[in-house]
């Protein structure tokens, strides 16, 4: 799906931060909506969309339990199919839930970094593995807009320092 990092044209961001602000746009935006509008299918009365963050979100499917992680590699911290790292989800665990899961996991991976920075190979990993799970959601939501569509637009666009700033600030 991708061959390099993002681009950008403020020689004052360095191209890690332009792949963070990049990659914290996807999160904030595209995937928020993805859990948002997979939620809405089930759950009628949500809040606004603008109220509902991945934490929140990430929460309520997971009370819901509808859409359960394959669980393929039987974790034991936590137990059970919910939670657990990266290592915990195969590249054929592709149900929905295991997607949930690679929603949270590219979430907590930019909450926690301890800088605002992502190397090109890691950037160029999640926007391929989001690529791919925004395929598969793009079949079973069928939103208006697809999600793919919106990820190559973010990916192709120049950012400015004060997008750049916003997303620091966000994440």
């Amino acid at each position: 799906m991708l061959t390099s990092g993002a681009r950008h044209a403020d020689p004052m961001i360095s191209k890690e931060e332009l792949n963070f602000t990049k990659m914290g746009m996807i999160v904030l935006n595209i995937l928020a909506d993805v859990l948002y509008d997979l939620l809405k299918q089930d759950k009628p009365n949500l809040p606004l969309r603008s109220d509902c963050d991945i934490t929140y979100l990430y929460r309520e499917h997971r009370y819901l339990n509808k859409h359960i992680p394959s669980n393929s590699s039987n974790r034991r911290c936590p137990p059970g199919p919910w939670g657990g790292t990266w290592q915990d989800i195969q590249n054929t665990d592709i149900a929905i839930g295991d997607d949930i899961e690679r929603i949270r996991n590219t979430r907590n991976e930019l909450q926690h970094s301890r800088t605002f920075n992502l190397e090109d190979n890691r950037y160029i990993e999640l926007c391929n593995i989001i690529g791919h799970l925004l395929k598969r959601f793009d079949q079973n939501i069928k939103p208006v807009s697809l999600y793919t569509d919106r990820l190559n637009e973010t990916l192709a666009k120049t950012c400015s320092e004060e997008e750049v700033i916003s997303i620091e600030n966000e994440i």
